[in-house]
């Protein structure tokens, strides 16, 4: 049975990222070791049939031609929601969207900077977004809003938001781990006379 997993901020071809993030990345600046570290992590959690929602900053590279192998490397339907550093992924979208890789499924599965997302596993709708919101759709109804850019940091906000970024938790994510962390917490609430 396939299976959903949710990750941010993997900055691949990043040489400083584990001196910034250095809690769940090797010890190096070599930018090849970094990379086979997260295709390795990538891989030995992904299968060809599940599906990544990554909320953005996937590449570090300048190159298309650089982030195409690298994301060629990865198992898995991917969903890129746009980070501030996938701009020649947005730019030549339509290539990574058309372009299969080693396992048959595209490149990129779907490329977009908002997603409104509802999946069988959680009794809730996903908002989303790279950048933490500070309100978003549905968010006084209790909906999820998942978020990375942060890296290891969690955005001072109230309401039922995670930052699902490697640097916080050093894997990735399931419906199940975020439903389990989200759900108790209180919802929004949008006037302080509405309860």
């Amino acid at each position: 049975m396939s299976k959903i997993f949710f990750t941010s901020d993997l900055h691949f071809s990043h040489k400083n990222i584990a001196k910034l993030c250095p809690e769940f990345r090797p010890a190096t600046d070599c930018i090849d070791e970094l990379e086979e570290y997260m295709i390795e992590a990538w891989n030995n959690t992904v299968s060809p049939e599940d599906t990544v929602y990554n909320l953005g900053d996937v590449s570090f590279a300048h190159n298309i031609g650089k982030i195409e192998n690298t994301l060629g490397r990865l198992n898995g339907k991917h969903h890129l929601i746009f980070g501030n550093h996938d701009t020649l992924i947005e730019r030549h979208k339509r290539r990574f969207l058309t372009t299969c890789k080693h396992d048959g499924n595209p490149l990129l599965s779907s490329a977009q900077y908002y997603l409104k997302l509802k999946l069988p596993e959680i009794s809730n709708i996903l908002i989303l977004f790279h950048y933490p919101i500070h309100e978003w759709d549905g968010c006084h109804k209790g909906w999820y809003h998942l978020y990375g850019h942060l890296h290891n940091r969690t955005a001072p906000v109230p309401g039922r938001l995670l930052n699902v970024g490697w640097d916080l938790h050093g894997r990735f994510l399931t419906p199940a781990d975020i439903d389990a962390l989200l759900k108790d917490l209180p919802e929004m609430v949008y006037f302080e006379n509405q309860k």
